[in-house]
């Protein structure tokens, strides 16, 4: 009986006593509260002022730099007489006016700043008045520049006490605030505490209540860890497909899909297979994890993923039947994903798994993988189109080389360079001599052939930053770039050797014996534009050909200068 008066007495205590701290609580945190807020407000109020010393400094500084240049600029003007120095000394004397406006502005709060700030307009006043007297006597106010110099070394000196001031006001506001701040940690976790034991009971008879709970969120936090691994799979795909596009090349994406996939599945060796050109042979073109069985260079019908044209795993126990494009023992576990786009086949992808914990998680993440392919594929398909392309709008056909207008935007282009580095460029412009005479006895077919040898010998004959183009007809153009007038006759003599000494045969007949002749230009002189330059090596190459053919004419405003060598 006494036990179960003595549980309503406790329990009278409990309520009351619970009522109490809630409200205890709430008064002491509104206090701290309260105390907290006007010691932030101070330190809001110390950084302002904090940072108000910083910007006066700033612009004494400045000030300071800008009478440095009136000194300078003086110092210029008495040794050279030259007004533009003048000129310039007084443009900053009237910025150091707008400065010392802007000064004012900034102190107005303080009257001995703001003083010492109506001083220094005053002493910059007087060097304004003492340049505008310079005009004539061309002698420095050094005067009136200690004078400014002495004022802002003033200002300067109050405003770094202040400065000292104010960081002092705003550490001692820092440590009140971390004070109160542990303060208030503390009672906090006291009350908390307190609080805590009268709540214990209460849990213990929630016991059952929160293991249905447990059950019920753990199902949720699976479901949870499913939504968020689908959306990692989608961010995932998003930065691939975003990288992707940033990719300029075919062999930049297909790198680009070998780091992605080599994240997607850690631990996996790949790599991508295009097939090359001629589209009888796949190459490997980009590798991750060093997949040593891999061959280079195989048929597509050795792999079992082309020939279906869908993704093949090959697994122990599902599928034994091995791909043949292994230089050695074939790895156990790999998966093949064919490379196609818009119905075309580019290649395949390759990836090879060591483990079969690696094994399994590719397996997990399959259809991320094919999706990841699928992007690639589509990417790498475009770029190839995109470069086919571009080469065919600045090659020329017939010989590979460069055609006329990739050459009036790289001559141009170098130009600009050559100007910029203060180097010399030269300009080949070539002609095949009687070319005519191989087309009227030979064909137009022995012509092209003619053509084709010629501009393979050019690029035999060239360094890698050279530029050959086909100009028109059977003119060549060549682009020496960073080369002397010495240096561009010599190569040019050397290409017309090496043409002479070309034996081409049509259907097993010889065509008999190739020179050219080859006019030569040099920029910046005598030629100073692009059709300045184009204009003389013109008419350097008639005048090659006026003078016998098979020689080179160097331009220039003298008669022409030729090399002849007679053959």
């Amino acid at each position: 009986m006494d036990q179960v008066l003595r549980a309503p007495m406790r329990v009278g205590r409990v309520v009351p006593l619970l009522v109490l701290s809630a409200f205890g609580a709430i008064a002491f945190t509104c206090a701290v509260a309260t105390v907290g807020y006007a010691n932030n407000q101070h330190m809001a109020d110390a950084r302002v002022w904090l940072e108000h010393s910083h910007s006066v400094l700033t612009l004494l500084q400045n000030q300071g730099q800008r009478l440095d240049r009136v000194s300078a600029s003086m110092q210029l003007y008495r040794a050279t007489g030259d007004d533009r120095h003048l000129s310039n000394a007084q443009s900053t004397t009237a910025a150091m006016r707008v400065g010392v406006d802007n000064l004012e502005t900034l102190v107005r709060d303080n009257p001995s700043q703001t003083q010492h700030a109506k001083d220094l307009d005053v002493k910059i006043d007087g060097l304004a008045h003492a340049l505008d007297a310079a005009k004539t006597s061309r002698e420095i106010p050094d005067r009136e520049l200690r004078e400014s110099r002495s004022a802002i070394t003033v200002i300067q000196d109050e405003e770094h006490g202040l400065l000292t001031q104010r960081a002092d006001d705003t550490q001692k506001a820092t440590t009140r605030s971390l004070v109160l701040g542990i303060f208030f940690l503390g009672s906090s976790l006291v009350v908390i505490v307190v609080l805590f034991a009268f709540l214990i009971r209460d849990a213990l008879r929630r016991r059952a209540f929160e293991t249905q709970i447990s059950i019920a969120n753990d199902r949720l936090e699976g479901t949870v860890e499913k939504l968020k691994r689908h959306g990692a799979d989608s961010v995932f795909l998003k930065s691939s497909r975003d990288e992707l596009q940033l990719c300029v090349t075919s062999l930049e994406a297909q790198k680009c899909t070998g780091r992605h996939l080599h994240e997607l599945v850690p631990g996996s060796r790949g790599a991508t297979v295009i097939l090359n050109n001629s589209r009888t042979l796949m190459e490997i073109m980009t590798t991750w994890g060093e997949p040593n069985s891999l061959s280079d260079g195989f048929a597509l019908e050795t792999c079992c993923g082309l020939r279906t044209g869908r993704s093949r795993w090959r697994k122990p126990g599902e599928s034994e039947i091995h791909c043949s494009h292994f230089a050695g023992v074939p790895p156990e576990n790999y998966l093949c994903i064919p490379l196609a786009a818009q119905g075309e086949t580019i290649g395949f992808t390759y990836l090879e798994f060591p483990t079969e914990e690696i094994a399994q998680l590719a397996c997990d993440r399959l259809v991320l993988i094919e999706e990841m392919v699928e992007l690639a594929s589509m990417t790498i398909a475009a770029l190839n189109l995109r470069a086919k392309l571009e080469s065919q709008s600045i090659r020329d056909v017939l010989t590979g080389l460069f055609n006329r207008r990739f050459m009036e935007v790289a001559l141009e282009r170098e130009l600009h360079r050559a100007t910029r580095r203060g180097s010399s460029l030269a300009v080949l412009l070539l002609d095949v001599d009687h070319f005519k005479d191989f087309n009227d006895t030979f064909g137009h077919e022995a012509g092209d052939v003619v053509l084709r040898e010629v501009g393979a010998c050019f690029l035999q004959s060239v360094r890698t930053e050279d530029i050959v183009c086909r100009y028109g007809g059977e003119e060549f153009v060549i682009i020496f770039p960073e080369i002397t007038a010495e240096m561009a006759l010599q190569r040019a003599e050397k290409i017309r050797e090496q043409i002479s000494a070309l034996r081409i045969q049509f259907k097993g007949q010889p065509l008999g014996h190739i020179s050219l002749s080859i006019g030569l230009a040099m920029f910046p002189y005598p030629a100073s534009s692009v059709d300045e330059l184009l204009r003389m090596a013109d008419h350097a190459l008639y005048d090659a050909k006026q003078s016998g053919r098979n020689r080179t004419v160097v331009a220039s405003h003298a008669p022409a200068l030729f090399l002849k060598k007679e053959h």
